[in-house]
């Protein structure tokens, strides 16, 4: 109670987006760190991924083929 949870991850997921990464899952663990003003912070473990990309794969079946 009385609590409020700050987190920003929109610079983060920005950074990563134009390579492609999409953000799925965010897992909090139990390290918590307090500060000099009193205030705590969490760890989380973030799990991103990329989707495969099409045209890789077809190029190398081209080359695989011409061999």
């Amino acid at each position: 109670q009385g609590v409020e949870v700050q987190t920003d991850y929109v610079p983060l997921l920005n950074s990563l987006a134009m390579y492609g990464w999409q953000l799925t899952c965010v897992l909090p663990t139990p390290i918590v760190k307090t500060n000099r003003e009193g205030n705590l912070s969490t760890k989380q473990i973030v799990f991103l991924q990329r989707p495969s990309l099409p045209q890789k794969a077809k190029k190398r079946e081209s080359k695989v083929n011409n061999l």
